[in-house]
């Protein structure tokens, strides 16, 4: 006979009425001192359910040997055996009820994903049903966020207003010559001096518009990830982060504020339909809020422009209306929708007075609106496909615009005539265009970047750094640098040679 707990024979032989079998009593007492249990089967057993097994010839248990002797020390490592026999059984048991436990919690968790992740595709699934049917009855759900903002159809802007825009006309008319603070040959030394890769998330990866701080050394783009980052020139890192739209940002401007407020507000439209107006933390540095959400589009908010008086912005949807708001109290002043521009508008800007009102259509005609009156004051047709971008001359003398197609187009608003075709690379595209403040030099932004010298045309500078197409360019304030954004979620900075 031998131990079930030890695997030796017992000195005093017992067996369990329960399981049947035969233990050292010493051992099994003490297991069930500490569990109640029996250790092979784990029903329950008490002293009492122990049977002695007589053996013969029965043995006479010596004397307590003493710690002198060779027997003593074999006794108290017979001791020792015994008890690591016993913890080793306990250690085995417990071993695989952890390895059960484990097992448990392991396929629970699974589960937990599997269901987390139906639960987010079904959610998904409803918000794209929600906007379809928003978008086709035109009406706007609240989500719970900061109170929306609806448009109201206006017929027109308050006399308030309209002195508001005339005063800052007269203005801005006479200062609106400027000369240019670098000369030709300075561009034509143009040269990625910066790269700063890695900006927005790479699972939908891109940069689709930024403007730029120069007061305050800041750059806010937006992405293809939703999101809008602030971006430090200083300190070479992202400062803060805007998060608030479901889709995609597809324009950002800053109000232009930061002379005389230090922080800048920063602007937001998105394909969610909504525009939002981020305001800065008076307390602490680079934190944003929303101020306002503009929601009453209801497609793709395709262009949004801040107005000279900083004040005012504009914005036009793939709805095919634009709308002129009031960023400080976020309401809507006045919307326009008319019957001839049915596919909706694909791009947008000021012209530097704040009178006229540029908008690109999807269907290739430029149309310039009076902001005062909402009336359509001149029409420029004759591009290819939808007008992507389109920026009016720091002089007011011109407008570039571009297609889908490798050509930027110059308008004389003058003669409404077409003083110039630029053409890009061949089979290329232009994605943004933006002129200096003097007016002297447009850069234009696609496939890779270029710099044309106004009345004579000549490509100054053409720039190949990028990796994926340049979405969206600005120049600094005194032209000595230009800013791109573009699909390989880089800002690169481009200047004259030092």
């Amino acid at each position: 006979m031998f131990c079930a707990i030890s695997g030796e024979a017992p000195e005093h032989p017992v067996v369990s009425k329960k399981s049947g079998q035969v233990y050292e009593r010493r051992l099994i007492v003490k297991y069930i001192e500490d569990n109640g249990k029996d250790p092979v089967n784990g029903e329950e057993l008490s002293v009492e359910d122990l049977l002695d097994i007589k053996t013969t010839p029965s043995t006479v248990k010596p004397r307590p040997p003493t710690m002198t002797s060779i027997p003593s020390i074999l006794s108290v490592l017979q001791n020792e055996w015994d008890s690591v026999m016993l913890e080793t059984f306990t250690l085995k048991q417990q071993y695989q009820q952890v390895r059960q436990e484990l097992s448990h919690a392991l396929y629970q968790h699974d589960a937990a994903c599997r269901v987390i992740a139906r639960l987010m595709k079904e959610r998904d699934a409803a918000r794209e049903a929600l906007a379809n049917v928003q978008a086709h009855l035109g009406t706007k759900a609240t989500t719970g966020e900061t109170a929306d903002v609806p448009m109201e159809d206006a017929s027109g802007l308050s006399s308030e207003v309209r002195e508001k825009l005339e005063a800052t006309t007269a203005v801005l008319s006479k200062t609106r010559k400027r000369k240019p603070n670098v000369t030709a040959e300075a561009v034509q030394t143009y040269a990625q001096r910066k790269v700063f890769p890695g900006l927005h998330a790479a699972r939908s990866p891109g940069i689709t518009s930024l403007d730029l701080d120069a007061k305050n050394g800041l750059i806010l783009t937006g992405g293809n990830d939703k999101n809008a980052l602030v971006f430090s020139q200083s300190e070479e890192k992202v400062v803060a982060t805007l998060k608030g739209h479901t889709k995609k940002i597809t324009q950002v401007a800053w109000t232009g504020r930061s002379e005389e407020a230090g922080m800048d507000t920063a602007l937001t439209a998105s394909a969610d339909h909504t525009v939002k107006v981020w305001s800065a933390s008076e307390s602490k540095t680079h934190q944003y809020s929303v101020a306002h959400t503009l929601s009453g589009h209801t497609a793709e908010v395709t262009g949004l422009c801040v107005h000279p008086t900083k004040d005012y912005i504009a914005t036009a949807s793939m709805d095919s209306t634009w709308a002129f708001h009031d960023i400080e109290t976020g309401s809507t002043l006045l919307t326009s929708q008319t019957d001839d521009v049915t596919k909706g508008y694909s791009s947008a800007s000021f012209h530097p007075d704040g009178l006229l009102f540029g908008t690109g259509t999807a269907d290739s005609t430029v149309k310039i609106w009076d902001v005062r009156t909402k009336e359509s004051v001149a029409s420029f047709e004759g591009h290819v496909g939808a007008v992507k971008a389109m920026t009016f001359s720091e002089n007011g003398y011109l407008l570039a615009a571009a297609g889908e197609n490798n050509e930027v187009s110059i308008w004389n608003l003058r003669t409404l005539e077409i003083v110039q075709k630029l053409k890009v690379a061949d089979q290329g595209v232009v994605n943004a265009l933006a002129w200096d403040q003097s007016g002297t030099y447009l850069g234009v932004g696609g496939t890779d970047v270029r710099i044309f010298k106004v009345k004579t045309w000549q490509e100054l500078a053409n720039l190949s750094d990028n990796t994926a197409e340049i979405t969206s360019l600005k120049f600094g304030p005194l032209g000595d640098y230009l800013v791109t954004g573009g699909l390989d979620r880089s800002i690169r900075v481009f200047g004259i040679a030092e």
